[in-house]
């Protein structure tokens, strides 16, 4: 299949991200990569900011559809969103386009960390609110406002992304995606009920059982003469 001028853009800014980092990439050098005008160019992005976002979303994406495994279709909503965020968590920092753009240019991530979301980072949280809605509806996921849970979910995977490196050094990367699976399985979850009515709910079904088995007895009538 043919690829699309918009693509042949953002693979030719991902290579000029790989050479010399987002700082020191122009826009006349991504369209001489692509092949393209300058003036076809803006058609497409109006700065290099503009380009460098779009990539990094589609590369984000990327990785999200990659993590949903076919072997992960038929488990429950809540489960495969945990698998996914675990994968997740395990993949972008050992992504290339990332870490050179984390070893060249991190200070320019820093406003999406700390003031703002960026483009990518909505078009994430998009796909985590849809699986959080699907969770829900099959009872695996705790109800609440999806978009809510969805951004608590994104912020604790993104925590992980972001210290990787630190907590592989630390404890070691298998034990750390434990925990964050740990995490994720515990906040996730649908509520327990309430202890009065469990306690209800338990007392009742214990009376039900014994009003059963008392109708289901046998009688025995005793004659005297």
């Amino acid at each position: 299949m043919q690829r699309s001028t918009r693509e042949e853009v953002l693979d030719a800014v991902a290579d000029s991200v790989r050479a010399v980092g987002v700082r020191r990439t122009t826009m006349a050098e991504i369209a001489r990569r692509a092949g393209l005008s300058r003036s076809t160019l803006y058609t497409h992005f109006a700065d290099v900011g503009e380009a460098t976002a779009a990539l990094l979303t589609r590369q984000l994406l990327a990785l999200l559809g990659a993590s949903d495994e076919e072997e992960d279709r038929g488990l429950p909503a809540r489960a495969r969103l945990i698998e996914r965020g675990v994968r997740l968590a395990a993949a972008v920092p050992d992504d290339p386009l990332i870490e050179r753009i984390l070893e060249l240019d991190a200070e320019l991530l820093v406003p999406y960390l700390v003031r703002r979301l960026g483009s990518s980072q909505r078009a994430i949280l998009d796909t985590v609110a849809d699986a959080v809605a699907a969770g829900q509806h099959d009872g695996s996921i705790r109800d609440g406002d999806p978009h809510r849970i969805a951004f608590s979910t994104f912020l604790v995977v993104q925590s992980f992304v972001i210290s990787a490196r630190i907590a592989e050094a630390e404890h070691g990367r298998e034990a750390v995606l434990a925990e964050l699976r740990l995490i994720l399985e515990r906040a996730l979850a649908p509520d327990p009920l309430p202890a009065a009515a469990a306690t209800s709910g338990a007392a009742t079904a214990a009376a039900t059982a014994a009003t059963s088995g008392a109708s289901a007895a046998p009688s025995v009538t005793g004659e005297v003469s």
